[in-house]
């Protein structure tokens, strides 16, 4: 099976995203094929894309959990701490 190597528009098209975002996802490291000699142009690889982001976003949600230090499957826990932040309002 031949890779398909797309063009920031026309991967934003097939994604459902903006070029914007593949623009900053590529600035924070997303996987791009280098075209021309100066490297600035690339090509996208949507599937290696789509992983990458997927993986970002399971390593954000990671640490998101970690940073908020419970667990975020305790509904009760989640609750006491909202009513709590009510009442400090």
């Amino acid at each position: 099976m031949q890779n398909t190597y797309l063009t920031p528009k026309e991967a934003a098209a097939e994604m459902g995203i903006s070029v914007a975002t593949i623009t900053r996802c590529v600035k924070n490291g997303a996987p791009v094929h280098r075209w021309g000699s100066t490297g600035y142009r690339y090509r996208i690889d949507v599937g290696e894309f789509v992983r990458w982001m997927e993986r970002q976003g399971a390593q954000a949600t990671r640490e998101r959990d970690r940073a908020r230090h419970y667990d975020p499957y305790d509904v009760e826990a989640m609750a006491a701490r909202r009513r709590a932040e009510i009442r400090a309002l």
